[in-house]
């Protein structure tokens, strides 16, 4: 019993500091360089795909004390899925690291990234055929709300104002809440692919997954190497940060780059672990309690503006996801079978087919 609840107090550990750190890591490479979202992104897949890779691997012992390498792991899931998970993956991390050059403060980023279940109920009712029941509509429009509670107080005063002469700043906060949308919606939709995924291969293929979709990533951003090489300039450039233990002084934004790479992926590690030793609402418990942690954080650390409107935004989105994980399963509605007259009639027409064929 003891073991048990040690097994499941360690990745619920790693989800609390882990994603907690990330959050004031990347707060701190934000509020000193708004536009290096694009090389964090990059760096977070590089930094994952690297060290997933020794996970994956096979390794051989010999001479009883050394391994050495023999072969990645059997992979189960076809390339054309991961393709696609890849791509909608990169497309959506691209989105939401780019969202905050455009004037998006941190915690409304964080609270919008909270309400993809509003995108999941319209993908899943309209693509999937899914039935919600009362619990799960409620829960939709307290989200609903919440979103746009959000959204509202998030807007600096100018842009509340009917006001002509702030259309910059205002269509800057438009794109970025724009991409918001575009990444909410591509997160439900990739969500429902790997679930299907999951279903098919095997809900253990997690290590696998982690690091294909984040290795297969890599080349998209080649797309993007002049913003990227003109970001690590940025970085070579910054103010030296003395380091203790005698460890040394190097910039500002490395130190701050590799401590959110790195709880990047214990944050990763943590939510899977946590998915495969608890129940879903017990993960969607702590992760809700971790994110509201890390808003707390970025408002009292950071002084970030959080009003009594913010806050309602911020209660009605994190409630209405918990009411969803309590209400039940989700009902799939079957497709509708054909019945015995047009059965007959089919096969009355491809009778008439083969007589012609043999006319």
């Amino acid at each position: 019993m003891i073991f048990d609840s040690l097994i499941t107090l360690i990745p619920i550990s790693m989800i609390m500091v882990g994603c907690c750190s990330n959050v004031i890591s990347l707060e701190l490479i934000i509020k000193q360089s708004q536009s290096h979202a694009l090389l964090v992104t990059f760096f977070q897949f590089a930094t994952v795909a690297f060290i997933s890779f020794f996970v994956n691997i096979r390794w051989k012992r010999i001479f009883s004390i050394f391994w050495i390498p023999i072969g990645l792991r059997e992979r189960k899931i076809p390339l054309k899925t991961y393709f696609l998970m890849v791509s909608i993956f990169f497309i959506l991390s691209v989105l939401n690291n780019k969202a905050l050059d455009c004037d998006i403060p941190i915690p409304f980023h964080m609270i919008f990234r909270s309400s993809s279940l509003l995108s999941t109920i319209v993908i899943g009712s309209v693509f999937y055929r899914k039935s919600y029941s009362k619990q799960q509509i409620l829960s939709l429009i307290m989200v609903t709300l919440g979103i746009i509670f959000a959204t509202f107080s998030s807007m600096p005063d100018s842009k509340k104002e009917i006001s002509f002469g702030n259309e910059p700043n205002l269509l800057r906060f438009s794109i970025g809440m724009l991409m918001l949308i575009a990444a909410m919606f591509l997160s439900s939709i990739l969500g429902l692919i790997q679930e299907h995924t999951y279903k098919l291969y095997g809900k253990d293929r997690h290590y696998e997954t982690i690091f294909y979709s984040h290795l297969f990533s890599l080349p998209f951003f080649l797309f993007f190497k002049d913003d990227i090489l003109h970001h690590i300039q940025l970085n070579n450039e910054s103010a030296l940060m003395a380091l203790p233990f005698g460890i040394g002084s190097y910039p500002t934004l490395w130190v701050y780059l590799i401590v959110n790479v790195l709880t990047q992926y214990v944050c990763i590690q943590g939510v899977f672990i946590l998915t495969g030793k608890t129940s879903t609402l017990t993960c969607t418990l702590v992760i809700s309690i971790r994110k509201f942690l890390s808003i707390i954080i970025s408002v009292v650390y950071f002084n970030n503006h959080f009003t009594s409107l913010l806050f309602t935004g911020t209660v009605l989105v994190f409630l209405g996801t918990f009411m969803y994980s309590t209400s039940g399963k989700v009902i799939e509605k079957p497709l509708p079978s054909p019945n015995t007259k047009q059965v007959n009639e089919i096969e009355k027409e491809k009778e008439k087919e083969k007589e012609k064929k043999i006319n």
